[in-house]
């Protein structure tokens, strides 16, 4: 075990008492899960524990292993503990507290050979000149192993010694792409979170995007646009409600292949069967919409519902789907009144044929 002081506790109680809270945590880290951890709120002091894989920290792995050995964990204790405590970030808002002590130990509860694992447990205690109200937790110590990679982190706020119920616990999941998390924030700051996050997933997103453009070059009309997104706005938002509500389970491996199947056969059916009517095409924009639904409710369950707000950021996220959309059908709607005034000469037909091939080969491409 290697330990490095910051700074000397300011006094006898607070020395006892970040002992004592390290002796918890330390015999606790032995169980922690693989990138999994726990924040602590006592007072000023803020503890932090948290399993991190050997493959993110770059530089200490001397043979290349995918293991640290506690010869490597001494020969690089000091860069190694530098390194984590600038990855491994917690803030009062925007003031960044001091780090008064950093443990590091190899941990016994993953795969190990003799002194060797493949998982790191950083034990950290950070301290503010006052009790954080507004906790931020920021890093990116997430394994290079595969690309959905997330840390899950449990955080509790109350006295200690407190009892159980008087405390407020909140659970948070962080992504390579949602590196930062704000603890116990208010529902209005968790609510536009959500929606900036939810309008971020379609804008990102390429296969609901694609999607989209085969529904929309399809038909003319606003009477036809309406229905067709509010279809498929009311079939996604039943399953994303379902599944985060923990009604509807499917794994990513079998939805993602076929909401990608749902772009050919969406593009297949507007080119051979164009004359399907509206609200026949309306009702397969909702059988695919259900699948969709479940697309989005697995990029919300990687972010991690707000465990205190649960409601309002499905709300959010889903309103924030909606904008997206929105934004998408207005860039779409104009960019093919542009093409139109520089091309007066080019069929619509033409002009949508060439959109829904171009659909029907990249769902292909995703679906493969």
């Amino acid at each position: 075990m290697t330990t490095r002081r910051f700074q000397p506790p300011f006094c006898r109680v607070a020395a006892g008492l970040v002992a004592w809270l390290f002796v918890v945590l330390t015999a606790h880290a032995h169980l922690l899960p693989a990138q999994q951890g726990t924040l602590n709120v006592v007072g000023d002091s803020v503890f932090v524990a948290l399993s991190i894989p050997v493959s993110t920290l770059q530089g200490f792995d001397d043979d290349q292993d995918g293991l640290l050995s506690a010869t490597e964990l001494e020969r690089h204790q000091v860069r190694l503990q530098a390194d984590i405590d600038r990855r491994l970030s917690v803030r009062n808002d925007s003031q960044t507290g001091r780090t008064v002590l950093l443990n590091l130990m190899l941990s016994p509860a993953h795969d190990q050979t003799g002194d060797r694992a493949d998982q790191l447990i950083a034990l950290k205690h950070v301290q503010f000149v006052a009790e954080p109200r507004q906790l931020v937790l920021v890093t990116d110590l997430f394994g290079t192993g595969s690309a959905d990679q997330q840390i899950t982190i449990k955080a509790t706020r109350g006295a200690s010694g407190a009892p159980s119920e008087d405390k407020e616990v909140e659970a948070a999941v962080l992504t390579p792409r949602h590196t930062v998390h704000r603890f116990f924030r208010p529902m209005w700051q968790a609510l536009g979170d959500y929606v900036q996050l939810g309008a971020e997933h379609v804008l990102l997103g390429t296969d609901h995007l694609l999607f989209l453009l085969t529904i929309i070059v399809a038909g003319v009309g606003w009477r036809y646009w309406l229905g067709v997104v509010t279809g498929f706005t009311v079939a996604h938002s039943l399953t994303l409600g379902l599944a985060m509500l923990g009604y509807v389970q499917l794994p990513a491996t079998v939805v993602e292949p076929l909401i990608a199947l749902s772009i050919v056969l969406m593009a297949a059916d507007n080119l051979w069967r164009a004359q399907r009517g509206t609200v026949e095409r309306i009702a397969l924009v909702c059988a695919c919409g259900l699948l969709h639904g479940l697309g989005f409710a697995a990029s919300m369950d990687a972010m991690g519902l707000d465990a205190v707000h649960r409601v309002w950021s499905l709300v959010g996220f889903n309103v924030g789907i909606e904008l997206g959309q929105a934004a998408f059908l207005m860039a779409v709607l104009f960019s093919l009144w542009v093409t139109h005034q520089l091309a007066p000469n080019l069929k619509s037909a033409q002009l949508v044929r060439g959109h829904l091939w171009l659909c029907a080969g990249d769902g292909a491409l995703l679906a493969g």
